[in-house]
Protein backbone atom coordinates (compact mmCIF):
# COMPACT_ATOMS: atom_id res chain seq x y z
CA UNK A 1 0.00 0.00 0.00
CA UNK A 2 1.43 3.41 -0.95
CA UNK A 3 1.64 6.31 1.49
CA UNK A 4 -1.44 8.12 0.18
CA UNK A 5 -3.62 5.04 0.62
CA UNK A 6 -2.18 4.43 4.07
CA UNK A 7 -3.12 8.00 5.05
CA UNK A 8 -6.63 7.47 3.69
CA UNK A 9 -7.24 4.45 5.92
CA UNK A 10 -5.85 5.95 9.13
CA UNK A 11 -8.88 7.94 10.41
CA UNK A 12 -11.34 5.04 10.01
CA UNK A 13 -8.87 2.53 11.41
CA UNK A 14 -8.09 4.76 14.39
CA UNK A 15 -11.82 5.28 15.01
CA UNK A 16 -12.60 1.57 14.80
CA UNK A 17 -9.90 0.60 17.30
CA UNK A 18 -10.81 3.50 19.60
CA UNK A 19 -14.47 2.48 19.65
CA UNK A 20 -13.54 -1.07 20.65
CA UNK A 21 -11.36 0.31 23.45
CA UNK A 22 -14.06 2.70 24.68
CA UNK A 23 -16.80 0.05 24.61
CA UNK A 24 -14.61 -2.57 26.28
CA UNK A 25 -14.31 -4.97 23.35
CA UNK A 26 -10.57 -4.40 23.74
CA UNK A 27 -10.15 -4.27 27.53
CA UNK A 28 -7.06 -3.00 29.39
CA UNK A 29 -4.10 -5.30 28.79
CA UNK A 30 -5.52 -6.67 25.53
CA UNK A 31 -2.78 -7.37 22.99
CA UNK A 32 -3.16 -5.51 19.69
CA UNK A 33 -1.24 -7.50 17.12
CA UNK A 34 -0.45 -5.72 13.86
CA UNK A 35 -1.07 -8.83 11.76
CA UNK A 36 -4.51 -9.52 13.27
CA UNK A 37 -5.62 -5.89 12.96
CA UNK A 38 -4.47 -5.76 9.34
CA UNK A 39 -6.47 -8.90 8.52
CA UNK A 40 -9.56 -7.69 10.39
CA UNK A 41 -9.59 -4.31 8.67
CA UNK A 42 -8.38 -5.52 5.24
CA UNK A 43 -5.39 -3.19 5.15
CA UNK A 44 -1.63 -3.62 5.10
CA UNK A 45 0.41 -3.48 8.29
CA UNK A 46 1.74 0.01 7.42
CA UNK A 47 -1.39 2.01 8.38
CA UNK A 48 -1.93 -0.31 11.37
CA UNK A 49 1.57 0.42 12.64
CA UNK A 50 1.06 4.17 12.17
CA UNK A 51 -2.34 4.14 13.90
CA UNK A 52 -0.94 2.23 16.86
CA UNK A 53 1.69 4.95 17.24
CA UNK A 54 -1.07 7.58 17.20
CA UNK A 55 -3.08 5.64 19.79
CA UNK A 56 0.05 5.40 21.93
CA UNK A 57 0.59 9.16 21.61
CA UNK A 58 -3.00 9.73 22.75
CA UNK A 59 -2.55 7.46 25.78
CA UNK A 60 -4.85 4.67 24.60
CA UNK A 61 -2.25 1.96 24.24
CA UNK A 62 1.09 1.19 25.85
CA UNK A 63 4.15 -0.62 24.63
CA UNK A 64 5.00 -3.75 26.58
CA UNK A 65 8.52 -5.14 26.11
CA UNK A 66 7.28 -8.73 25.90
CA UNK A 67 3.89 -8.31 24.22
CA UNK A 68 4.15 -5.19 22.08
CA UNK A 69 1.09 -2.93 21.90
CA UNK A 70 -1.46 -3.46 24.67
CA UNK A 71 -4.57 -1.48 25.55
CA UNK A 72 -4.05 1.01 28.36
CA UNK A 73 -6.53 1.61 31.15
CA UNK A 74 -9.20 3.95 29.75
CA UNK A 75 -12.23 4.95 31.77
CA UNK A 76 -14.88 7.63 32.27
CA UNK A 77 -12.35 9.99 33.86
CA UNK A 78 -10.32 9.90 30.65
CA UNK A 79 -13.39 10.73 28.56
CA UNK A 80 -14.28 13.63 30.87
CA UNK A 81 -10.74 15.02 30.73
CA UNK A 82 -10.66 14.83 26.92
CA UNK A 83 -13.97 16.68 26.68
CA UNK A 84 -12.87 19.25 29.26
CA UNK A 85 -9.87 20.06 27.05
CA UNK A 86 -12.05 20.09 23.93
CA UNK A 87 -14.60 22.45 25.51
CA UNK A 88 -11.96 24.91 26.71
CA UNK A 89 -10.19 25.06 23.35
CA UNK A 90 -13.22 25.06 21.05
CA UNK A 91 -15.11 27.65 23.11
CA UNK A 92 -12.08 29.91 22.87
CA UNK A 93 -11.98 29.24 19.13
CA UNK A 94 -15.65 30.15 18.58
CA UNK A 95 -15.25 33.29 20.69
CA UNK A 96 -12.38 34.44 18.48
CA UNK A 97 -13.93 33.25 15.21
CA UNK A 98 -17.35 34.85 15.70
CA UNK A 99 -16.69 37.89 13.54
CA UNK A 100 -14.38 36.16 11.06
CA UNK A 101 -16.63 33.39 9.76
CA UNK A 102 -17.96 33.97 6.26
CA UNK A 103 -21.72 34.32 5.92
CA UNK A 104 -21.75 32.19 2.76
CA UNK A 105 -20.08 29.27 4.60
CA UNK A 106 -22.51 29.54 7.50
CA UNK A 107 -25.55 29.81 5.22
CA UNK A 108 -24.46 26.68 3.34
CA UNK A 109 -24.08 24.74 6.59
CA UNK A 110 -27.47 26.03 7.76
CA UNK A 111 -29.03 24.86 4.48
CA UNK A 112 -27.53 21.38 4.83
CA UNK A 113 -28.60 21.12 8.48
CA UNK A 114 -32.18 22.11 7.71
CA UNK A 115 -32.35 19.29 5.14
CA UNK A 116 -30.55 16.70 7.31
CA UNK A 117 -32.73 17.53 10.32
CA UNK A 118 -35.78 16.40 8.37
CA UNK A 119 -34.36 12.83 8.46
CA UNK A 120 -35.84 12.20 5.03
CA UNK A 121 -32.91 10.39 3.37
CA UNK A 122 -31.17 7.15 4.25
CA UNK A 123 -27.86 8.93 4.63
CA UNK A 124 -28.99 11.71 6.98
CA UNK A 125 -26.94 10.44 9.95
CA UNK A 126 -23.76 10.39 7.89
CA UNK A 127 -24.61 13.87 6.64
CA UNK A 128 -24.95 15.04 10.24
CA UNK A 129 -21.54 13.57 11.06
CA UNK A 130 -20.00 15.24 8.00
CA UNK A 131 -21.51 18.61 8.91
CA UNK A 132 -20.29 18.18 12.50
CA UNK A 133 -16.70 17.82 11.33
CA UNK A 134 -17.05 20.66 8.81
CA UNK A 135 -18.51 23.11 11.33
CA UNK A 136 -15.92 22.46 14.03
CA UNK A 137 -13.07 22.70 11.51
CA UNK A 138 -14.49 25.95 10.12
CA UNK A 139 -14.64 27.50 13.58
CA UNK A 140 -11.09 26.43 14.43
CA UNK A 141 -9.64 27.59 11.11
CA UNK A 142 -11.16 31.07 11.60
CA UNK A 143 -9.99 31.51 15.18
CA UNK A 144 -7.01 33.55 14.02
CA UNK A 145 -4.80 31.71 16.51
CA UNK A 146 -2.44 29.26 14.86
CA UNK A 147 -1.25 27.81 18.16
CA UNK A 148 -4.81 27.13 19.25
CA UNK A 149 -5.49 25.49 15.90
CA UNK A 150 -2.29 23.45 16.27
CA UNK A 151 -3.20 22.21 19.74
CA UNK A 152 -6.63 21.15 18.53
CA UNK A 153 -5.11 19.46 15.48
CA UNK A 154 -2.91 17.37 17.78
CA UNK A 155 -6.00 15.86 19.44
CA UNK A 156 -8.37 16.11 16.46
CA UNK A 157 -8.28 12.42 15.56
CA UNK A 158 -9.07 11.37 19.13
CA UNK A 159 -11.81 13.99 19.56
CA UNK A 160 -13.46 13.32 16.20
CA UNK A 161 -13.37 9.55 16.69
CA UNK A 162 -15.08 9.90 20.07
CA UNK A 163 -17.59 12.28 18.49
CA UNK A 164 -18.46 9.78 15.76
CA UNK A 165 -19.42 7.10 18.30
CA UNK A 166 -22.57 9.12 18.96
CA UNK A 167 -23.75 9.03 15.37
CA UNK A 168 -24.58 5.33 15.63
CA UNK A 169 -27.59 6.48 17.65
CA UNK A 170 -30.45 8.06 15.68
CA UNK A 171 -31.75 10.22 18.52
CA UNK A 172 -28.29 11.56 19.30
CA UNK A 173 -27.69 12.39 15.64
CA UNK A 174 -31.00 14.29 15.50
CA UNK A 175 -30.36 16.24 18.71
CA UNK A 176 -26.79 17.05 17.61
CA UNK A 177 -28.17 18.39 14.34
CA UNK A 178 -30.54 20.74 16.18
CA UNK A 179 -27.72 21.89 18.46
CA UNK A 180 -25.46 22.57 15.49
CA UNK A 181 -28.23 24.53 13.78
CA UNK A 182 -28.66 26.74 16.86
CA UNK A 183 -24.90 27.40 16.95
CA UNK A 184 -24.82 28.29 13.25
CA UNK A 185 -27.80 30.61 13.56
CA UNK A 186 -26.17 32.38 16.52
CA UNK A 187 -23.04 32.85 14.42
CA UNK A 188 -25.12 34.19 11.53
CA UNK A 189 -26.46 36.82 13.94
CA UNK A 190 -22.85 37.53 14.96
CA UNK A 191 -23.73 36.65 18.55
CA UNK A 192 -20.45 35.00 19.53
CA UNK A 193 -21.35 34.92 23.25
CA UNK A 194 -24.52 32.91 22.55
CA UNK A 195 -22.65 30.65 20.11
CA UNK A 196 -20.05 29.95 22.80
CA UNK A 197 -22.71 29.03 25.38
CA UNK A 198 -24.48 26.78 22.88
CA UNK A 199 -21.21 25.12 21.87
CA UNK A 200 -20.28 24.45 25.50
CA UNK A 201 -23.70 22.87 26.11
CA UNK A 202 -23.38 20.82 22.91
CA UNK A 203 -19.94 19.48 23.89
CA UNK A 204 -21.25 18.60 27.37
CA UNK A 205 -24.20 16.77 25.78
CA UNK A 206 -21.83 14.88 23.48
CA UNK A 207 -19.66 13.87 26.44
CA UNK A 208 -22.65 12.59 28.38
CA UNK A 209 -23.78 10.50 25.42
CA UNK A 210 -20.33 8.96 25.00
CA UNK A 211 -20.23 8.16 28.73
CA UNK A 212 -23.66 6.53 28.59
CA UNK A 213 -22.62 4.48 25.56
CA UNK A 214 -19.33 3.67 27.29
CA UNK A 215 -21.02 2.21 30.38
CA UNK A 216 -23.91 0.43 28.66
CA UNK A 217 -21.64 -1.23 26.10
CA UNK A 218 -19.10 -2.37 28.68
CA UNK A 219 -21.76 -3.80 30.95
CA UNK A 220 -23.01 -6.03 28.13
CA UNK A 221 -19.62 -7.41 27.14
CA UNK A 222 -17.57 -10.28 28.36
CA UNK A 223 -13.79 -9.96 28.27
CA UNK A 224 -12.74 -11.37 24.88
CA UNK A 225 -10.28 -14.16 24.56
CA UNK A 226 -6.91 -13.35 23.06
CA UNK A 227 -6.80 -14.11 19.33
CA UNK A 228 -4.89 -17.24 18.44
CA UNK A 229 -1.39 -16.81 17.15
Amino acid sequence: MNNSKAEQFKPSLYGSILEKIVTGQYPPGYHLAEKDLALTHHVSRTPVREVLLLLQRDGLIERNRNRGAVVASFGPDDVEQIYEIRSALECLAVRKAGQRLGLDDLLEIERRLLIANQRASDGWKQEQADIDLLLHRLIISHSGNRRLAGYLENVSLLIHSLRLIGYHNEEYAFVAGKEHLAIVQALLRRDAALAERLLAAHIDSSMRHVLESFFSSRNKLEVPAEPSR
